[in-house]
């Protein structure tokens, strides 16, 4: 593909070549696109047939010093002739189908390169140096009739080919319909740039239906308004702008000229133009114009043959409303599917009767209708629901449609306990609280625990996954200070199945991010020394390859305890393997691996598992997912989950486990009752009071896990596990 393009005609072939202006033929088009899309055309524009017996074309391809230096001589297929009227289309025989599909005739020196292209008529060739190409001195007798291009330059090539996008890239140069014929003036022709020259600049791709539409050169002024278009309706605004375009028509004061423009707006004579800049005029919101643009003589006559056109459009109502920051607020952060609320601040409002509409959701809040300022609120909206929010105003005094795509806030606020209670086989990114992301195999729940000494029992069942396949991400509210914490068991089951394992740097697995394709902290594993041991260390680190490696060794088999941080306000992130159970629920250790990250992300708001390849990703085990903000949320001491008080008579859980949406409490007296649930790191998930002996309590907004219900009833307490299945 050409970088620029610039279009000349040859001033002289030194004093070997003759000029002479004819009119028969010349040069009409040229195109060029990607690769070798690339043609030309060669129009006839006389009432007869012309044979090319007589013709040749010759060009340019790698920037002679001298004009003149042909390298290529290229005679037409014999018997050729063009129609009258019609073109002789030479395209590269690797272009385009629908361009070979047009083609005359084929040319292989359309290529990338300083591509000089010139018809000739008559004369005499002769390679007598045998070196493949036709010199100055080897070429008598022609007349040179129209030249494409620059001695040291292609078509288009450092010419300005203004307005036009794209033209780098992709152009076709169509000469103007008033060029009747070729100019052997290269400067006359071609001018400064794409605007004062004899040729169009167009841009085009792989489009090439034009291919053969060129008609030839017309005397006949012309005139053309180009915006607005008849009969459509303008955004408003204070003033108008009428375009338009004059060919064969030199519109000038003075008599210098062909003549100059008159014009009326709504049927009203303005002042003369005697320029073809833009019209300009006032206008006023929901108004309707008529521009009438003719051509008349320099004595202010209508033409012979009348030119003029007329444009009528209406201006559309302004729009004041103006819907400004849009807020998110989730009403809860559960584990489960929470509810979120949006808030939209509008000034503009008292303009118009709007009618509000969100696709979800209740909307309520400040009227624009009747307010000039204010929030328009929305309601009950489901989390991970987006919506679309629409605004619009009465079309008698407004064009106000405007509509807002509210993407959903994540409501799963910390700390977040994921035990992989779900059923065996099933898949994970099919969970609530997980996506899938990228397309392959699944990471699978499967039956079983893995447990650490020292740390809370683990429930529910773990998940396994290796190779290649998709990943599974869980997001949470955005952690944009302090620490964010995740923590989990791990076992490397078996090493990879792929026929060239990664001992490099093995593959990353797990990582804190800031969403699903981003991954700020890297849990990375590989083999160690190779893969015909049993031994593996880990890795971890910012980096998309070669992180610092742990010094120890693990086994295949072993199960681990894994901790890994990203503190947002240093930047550093950390690494604990196995850290010793003194440290749970008190104060984190010295990390195994740490590193600050020098392209920290705004937030941390997302866990993601990664499946990469056979060659990287081992047979994986993972249990008992915590995330949370400090050490101690996601280092539970197993202690914790057996506390169990009684003072309350007659106090009873049931059933237990529970596997519906609520559960019975049962105390003796008929007093009130403060009924709160826990977490098993302590979070309270759910309050609600109630009174009598036998009560009812709606725990359906609570995943499935280990909990601690504890009521408050005159002054006394009880607690106990509660098991939801």
């Amino acid at each position: 593909m050409k970088k620029n393009y610039f279009l000349t005609l040859i001033i002289t072939l030194l004093s070997l070549a003759s000029f002479a202006q004819v009119t028969e033929l010349y040069l009409s088009k040229y195109g060029e696109g990607s690769s070798n899309n690339k043609f030309f055309e060669i129009y006839n524009g006389t009432s007869s047939a012309i044979s090319l017996t007589d013709y040749a074309f010759a060009t340019v391809g790698n920037a002679p010093s001298t004009p003149g230096e042909y390298e290529f001589w290229n005679k037409f297929p014999d018997g050729a002739s063009i129609a009258a009227g019609d073109v002789f289309v030479v395209a590269h025989p690797s272009a385009d189908a629908v361009i070979l599909a047009q083609a005359d005739m084929t040319l292989q020196f359309l290529s990338n390169g300083d591509d000089g292209l010139a018809l000739v008529k008559g004369g005499t060739h002769n390679d007598a140096n045998t070196d493949g190409d036709i010199d100055a001195g080897e070429m008598t007798g022609f007349t040179t009739l129209d030249w494409l291009g620059d001695w040291n330059g292609d078509p288009g090539s450092g010419w300005d080919v203004a307005g036009v996008s794209n033209a780098t890239a992709n152009h076709t140069l169509t000469r103007k319909s008033s060029v009747c014929g070729p100019n052997s003036d290269w400067t006359a022709a071609a001018g400064t740039n794409s605007i004062d020259s004899e040729w169009i600049v167009t841009a085009i791709d792989t489009q090439w239906d034009k291919i053969g539409s060129y008609t030839g050169c017309s005397t006949t002024p012309e005139l053309s308004i180009t915006s607005p278009t008849n009969g459509s309706t303008v955004s408003f605004s204070s003033m108008a702008t009428v375009q338009f375009t004059v060919t064969n028509f030199t519109v000038a004061s003075g008599g210098s000229g062909d003549g100059f423009i008159k014009w009326k707006l709504n049927g009203v004579d303005q002042g003369d133009k005697f320029d073809t800049n833009d019209i300009t005029f006032s206008i006023s919101a929901g108004t309707a114009y008529e521009v009438y643009i003719e051509l008349v003589d320099n004595s202010g006559n209508v033409l012979s043959t009348p030119v003029n056109k007329t444009v009528m459009f209406t201006v559309e109502q302004p729009c004041d409303l103006q819907l400004e920051t849009i807020t998110k607020t989730c009403v809860a952060e559960t584990a489960g599917i929470d509810t979120y609320s949006v808030s939209i601040a509008f000034t503009g409002g008292n303009t118009s009767t709007y009618v509000l509409a969100s696709d979800q959701g209740i909307v309520g809040g400040d009227d624009p209708s009747s307010m000039a300022t204010g929030t328009i609120t929305i309601t009950n909206i489901n989390e991970g629901t987006d919506i679309v929010f629409t605004a619009k105003g009465d079309v008698s005094n407004s064009s106000c449609d405007l509509s807002r795509n509210i993407n959903s806030p994540t409501c799963k606020g910390l700390p977040f306990v994921d035990s992989f209670d779900y059923a065996d086989a099933a898949i994970l990114s099919d969970q609530s609280n997980w996506d899938r992301v990228n397309s392959g195999d699944d990471v699978l729940v499967t039956s079983g625990n893995l447990d650490y000494t020292g740390l809370r029992a683990s429930t529910g069942n773990k998940i396994t996954f290796d190779g290649s396949g998709a990943e599974a991400s869980t997001s949470f509210t955005d952690v944009s200070s302090g620490t964010v914490y995740a923590s989990f068991l791990f076992k490397v089951s078996a090493f990879q199945t792929g026929s060239s394992p990664d001992v490099t740097d093995g593959g990353y697995f797990a990582s804190l991010a800031n969403g699903t394709t981003a991954h700020d902290a890297r849990l990375w594993v590989r083999p160690n020394p190779d893969t015909s041991g049993t031994s593996f260390d880990i890795g971890f680190g910012y980096e998309s390859s070669n992180p610092s490696f742990t010094t120890s060794t693990y086994n295949v088999g072993d199960v681990l305890l894994i901790v890994m941080s990203y503190d947002m306000d240093s930047k550093q992130i950390s690494l604990w393997i196995n850290p010793g159970t003194d440290s749970f629920e008190a104060a984190a250790p010295t990390p195994e691996l740490g590193s600050t990250d020098p392209n920290p992300p705004s937030a941390i708001n997302t866990f993601n598992l990664r499946q990469d390849s056979t060659n990287e990703t081992p047979s994986i085990e993972i249990d008992e997912l915590r995330i949370g903000r400090t050490w101690a949320e996601v280092t539970p001491k197993e202690a914790t989950a057996s506390v169990k008080e009684n003072e309350i008579e007659g106090f009873a859980v049931y059933p237990n486990p529970v596997s519906g949406k609520t559960f019975k409490l049962t105390t003796s007296s008929f007093d009130k009752k403060e009924v709160s649930v826990f977490s098993i790191l302590g979070k309270e998930v759910l309050n609600t009071k109630v009174s009598g002996t036998n009560n009812t309590v709606n725990i359906a907004g609570l995943n499935s896990g280990l909990y601690i219900v504890k009521v408050v009833e005159a002054g006394k307490t009880a607690t106990s596990k509660l098991i939801i299945k």
